[in-house]
């Protein structure tokens, strides 16, 4: 039986505690130094590219709304080769700035191994030296996993929205095109998005934080696991399914058909991209795997705390 009352303690008191801490804030400096490494590198190629586009075709003489055109057709080019093939999501992605989508596309994959450097000793660093006794005498051990899952989501939340704020917020700087509707509307749906691809992630750290007693430990195989998921995505993406037709100047022709290619649905990796997509059809399902993979890892973790002599 869940106590709601439980699992509040808990999630207030490790959320002030975390708070109160340096280590959101040493979290919160190393999250920003990622993006803004990322946004410095790929905002400085993009603005130079710009300029030297916009340079050749004053040159050529060509009218700017033309080579503006241009400029569109090539940045579509480009995601269809490097991103998707889906129309609806290319017409979707086409209308953020490519500074803003390499930039969050890269810090999706820094999101899981930043997620077990933040909460891989949220049990294992109590379990250890045995200082979960003082709780399990008082709570019921799966309010203590849900309270501090909570707060790690919490805390992960506030961090997420403010790396993700400073994203949109430099790509509206470098591209004054990108207009007030569309960057409420992205800042939106790049904050949720990650935060249901990280429900996943958080659970999992949650899981290995929970079979182990070193928190050392519990890193180590929490990156281990998670470098296997993407291994599995990563095998099962640069095959076709057999069968499956590949369309003109896509990275898909590059690709021979193999039955490898089904491995993709074992990996939780896989589905993060449907998170952005502009029909419910495919970002409802994407999520609903997301929160499904949670579920069994929050599981898989309260069996094992249950089942551990504390």
């Amino acid at each position: 039986m869940v106590d709601l009352s439980e699992i509040v303690a808990i999630w207030r008191g490790e959320t002030k505690r975390a708070l109160k801490s340096g280590r959101v804030l040493v979290l919160l400096i190393l999250f920003l130094l990622f993006v803004a490494l990322a946004l410095t590198v790929v905002g400085g190629a993009m603005h130079q590219l710009n300029a030297k586009f916009e340079q050749q075709a004053a040159m050529a003489g060509a009218d700017l709304s033309a080579a503006q055109s241009q400029l569109s057709e090539q940045k579509k080019q480009f995601l269809k080769m490097f991103v998707t093939e889906d129309e609806a999501m290319l017409e979707a992605l086409a209308s953020i700035p490519i500074v803003l989508l390499v930039v969050f596309k890269l810090t999706l994959r820094f999101l899981p191994l930043f997620i077990a450097l933040m909460g891989f000793d949220q049990l294992a660093g109590e379990v250890g030296p045995k200082s979960i006794r003082y709780l399990i005498v008082r709570v019921k051990r799966s309010s203590i996993i849900l309270g501090k899952l909570l707060s790690q989501i919490t805390i992960f939340a506030m961090l997420l929205s403010i790396c993700t704020l400073l994203m949109v917020i430099v790509a509206r700087v470098l591209n004054p095109d990108f207009a007030a509707a569309q960057v409420a509307l992205w800042t939106v749906k790049l904050i949720t998005s990650s935060l249901v691809l990280s429900l996943a992630y958080l659970a999992l750290t949650a899981l290995f934080s929970a079979i182990t007693r070193q928190s050392g430990i519990a890193l180590v195989l929490n990156v281990i696991a998670l470098f296997v998921i993407w291994f599995i995505a990563l095998i099962a993406e640069i095959f076709r399914f057999p069968g499956e037709e590949a369309a003109m100047n896509s990275l898909a022709m590059l690709k021979s058909e193999s039955w490898l290619a089904y491995l993709r649905y074992g990996s939780v990796w896989h589905f993060g991209d449907d998170l952005l997509h502009p029909s419910w059809a495919r970002a409802l399902p994407a999520a609903l795997v997301h929160v499904g993979y949670g579920l069994v890892f929050l599981g898989l973790a309260q069996f094992a705390l249950k089942k551990r002599d504390l």
